[in-house]
């Protein structure tokens, strides 16, 4: 098996919103908030109320949009995933399934599957509203050991540190190599001491941040100064710059910066997950981070031309770039 992937079993509900419904529910642009389902079900009842507001739902999570790309580009790959016990958390799994990764569910018969409301705004910005669920607390004792040591990388989000970090430990010791993208500036805020810690006791393979979360973890401001902190914590280590593209370095000295492609974006959500999952598909075969940035960056932007965190087809790839 190529790859392995713990991450959080959640369904989003996409909507365009103004800017002026973000200060009405009190979050900033590009945010995120964690909520209870009252709160996520009230605010959805709202916008479902508005005729002119259309809500599309997809199928989420970080991790499982990763697995859910590598799969379609042919790598082996099996998501594990905690959902409740319901319709919901069943369907997701079996999408993915069929996407072709292969499945392993940690059910909780008490809570039920995740959401997430994906709120962009006019400049295809995304704010978050989290209602985590089932998905909250993945226990260290349902992580399977034998089942990390059959993965030649395991990639984990960031967002498990929360709630879920003496699983985090576990697989970090366990796995043979470790992928991790922070996930989000949230998260790095409230848990870098321990996501350092962990990163200098079990080195990472590869880390992935974006630019903002690069800035929060390393405390720095220039993109080669971000890298450079970031290769003291992982062997290779892989910063975002959304419309100005991406920097992949190594602790051996490769240094690779590739430019962005032009796109008129419909829906930046899922952006993240599909240059990760072109990156790690990419440099597990070839070890090129300059090959691997290329596809990465080709996948982000075919992914951010349609709606949904999953639109990339490996069609789009021909079609698009040749």
């Amino acid at each position: 098996m190529d790859f392995i992937g713990f991450g959080a079993v959640l369904w989003d509900s996409l909507v365009y919103v103004d800017y002026s419904f973000l200060d009405e529910i009190g979050i900033e642009k590009g945010g995120y908030r964690a909520v209870d389902f009252p709160t996520i079900k009230a605010i959805l009842d709202r916008v479902g109320a508005d005729q002119e507001k259309k809500i599309i739902t997809d199928p989420g999570g970080s991790c499982a949009n990763v697995m859910s790309n590598l799969a379609k580009l042919g790598s082996k790959v099996t998501f594990v995933g905690k959902h409740g016990e319901d319709n919901e958390g069943y369907e997701f799994m079996a999408l993915l399934k069929a996407e072709g990764a292969k499945t392993y569910s940690v059910v909780d018969k008490e809570k039920r599957t995740g959401q997430v409301l994906s709120l962009i705004t006019p400049d295809k910005d995304r704010a978050f509203l989290a209602y985590l669920g089932a998905a909250e607390v993945l226990p260290a004792e349902v992580v399977d050991e034998a089942l990390i040591r059959k993965a030649d990388i395991v990639h984990l989000e960031g967002y498990l540190v929360a709630n879920s970090e003496p699983a985090l430990w576990k697989i970090f010791e366990v796995a043979d190599k470790v992928s991790i993208d922070l996930a989000a500036t949230t998260i790095i805020q409230q848990h870098k001491p321990v996501l350092q810690a962990l990163m200098k006791k079990h080195t990472p393979h590869i880390l992935f941040a974006n630019e903002f979360e690069g800035k929060e973890f390393a405390g720095k401001e220039e993109p080669k100064e971000i890298i450079e902190r970031l290769l003291e914590y992982a062997e290779t280590a892989v910063l975002t710059l959304g419309a100005k593209g991406a920097i992949a370095a190594t602790r051996k000295g490769d240094y690779h910066f590739e430019k962005a492609i032009k796109t008129n974006p419909v829906d930046t959500t899922g952006a993240g997950d599909s240059f990760c999952a072109g990156f790690l598909h990419s440099y597990h075969r070839e070890g090129d981070i300059a090959l691997s940035a290329r596809l990465s960056v080709q996948i982000a932007s075919a992914t951010i031309r349609y709606m949904g965190a999953r639109s990339f087809r490996t069609s789009q790839l021909k079609q698009l770039f040749g």
